[in-house]
């Protein structure tokens, strides 16, 4: 396995800039996750480290080679795409072999590595099957199979969930994290999925127009988000945003919002003098105030850091492990997450606890993170 060093990648179509300036330095046996929605330059950038693509600006190297101009087949590198790509008229175990065929490896070495992979996939009975003859999540474990058996230096993944039902993604999740595990092989994922994104990487490069906007741990990603934009894309349901204006208090800072409450709209200061932050530059200013939903709760399932006050229900989702409910403040909807022992709740006012330590602040006119 290998290092991957992106180095100020640009891509262009004529006048068309695709990608802007990436850099990414990815460590041996290091999972990331390229997430971002559709058009966004994830599949070229991952196009690019392949050979698909070339680069128009910038370097790209796999250990301490430059493969700008390395040809796709010396680059040492395997990719599963979303289709598949498999032959109709092979087996599973002719398909896993072929590339190592086409390489000139010796048959009995080739049998061996097909061998000692389809065991670890758990699909040595499949061996003599055709593709046709196989389910979804069986072909794509074919697919990686023919990835695995080359052992290449550096593993691409082109959203090779996608075709998949929700029980066979899952599954499929559980198996390529456990294959990082083992290898401990260096992986470049794309998805527009965030739950993939979040539950197989070591660290996440978000893209928005070409550009990465933050490439941290999933755990830094979510907790906190550099922007808006990521506060935004990651999270089911979303990050609610508030946006207030800042104000000085006896405690410290704080910000006002309405509520409404009781049939009507009732004013609370929201306590941020437990933020980590100097706002004092901020007083007066409007900012932003980012809360997930699970930092709003039901009354009595907080720590010191809560307040508490009443908030009228419009609506309520229950979801099995917990209930989503539908608020009203500042005129804007914001989804609270509590207990599932608050499924029949269908509307009316109850009592709800915010975990202020867990908002994120934000400049409204450039969406950046206060720091």
């Amino acid at each position: 396995m290998a290092s991957l060093t992106i180095k100020n990648a640009v891509k262009r179509y004529g006048s068309v800039e695709v990608l802007k300036g990436v850099d990414i330095d990815l460590q041996d046996g290091e999972f990331l996750v390229l997430l971002g929605a559709s058009g966004c330059g994830k599949s070229t950038l991952l196009n690019m480290i392949a050979g698909l693509e070339t680069v128009t600006e910038g370097e790209i190297k796999i250990g301490d080679r430059v493969i700008n101009d390395v040809h796709p087949k010396d680059r040492d590198i395997a990719m599963v795409f979303q289709s598949y790509a498999l032959y109709p008229n092979m087996t599973v175990g002719k398909n896993m072999a072929f590339g190592l065929e086409m390489r000139g490896v010796p048959k009995a070495e080739r049998q061996t590595a097909v061998t000692e992979v389809a065991k670890m996939l758990q699909m040595d009975h499949l061996l003599d099957r055709k593709p046709s003859q196989l389910s979804g999540g069986q072909r794509q474990r074919v697919a990686m199979g023919r990835a695995l058996v080359r052992r290449p230096e550096v593993f691409l993944f082109d959203e090779p969930l996608s075709n998949l039902d929700a029980k066979l993604r899952l599954e499929m999740r559980t198996e390529i994290k456990r294959l990082h595990k083992r290898l401990n092989a260096t992986m470049v994922y794309v998805t527009h999925d965030q739950i993939e994104a979040l539950t197989l990487a070591d660290r996440i490069a978000i893209l928005k127009d070409g550009e990465v906007q933050q490439l941290a741990s999933p755990a830094e990603i979510y907790d906190r988000p550099k922007n808006m934009f990521v506060a935004g894309l990651v999270g089911s349901p979303p990050m609610n945003f508030i946006r207030t204006k800042l104000s000085r208090t006896e405690k410290g800072y704080g910000a006002e919002i309405s509520v409404r409450a009781n049939g009507g709209d009732q004013p609370v200061l929201l306590d941020l003098s437990d933020q980590s932050l100097d706002l004092g530059p901020y007083v007066g200013r409007e900012i932003v105030i980012g809360l997930r939903p699970e930092a709003i709760s039901q009354a009595g399932q907080g720590n010191s850091g809560t307040q508490s006050f009443a908030s009228e229900i419009d609506v309520t989702e229950a979801t099995g492990a917990d209930t989503l409910c539908v608020l009203n403040w500042s005129g804007i909807e914001v989804m609270a997450r509590v207990s599932s022992g608050y499924a029949q709740i269908i509307e009316g006012t109850m009592d709800f606890t915010v975990d202020m330590t867990r908002a994120s602040l934000f400049d409204p006119e450039t969406e950046m993170r206060l720091e």
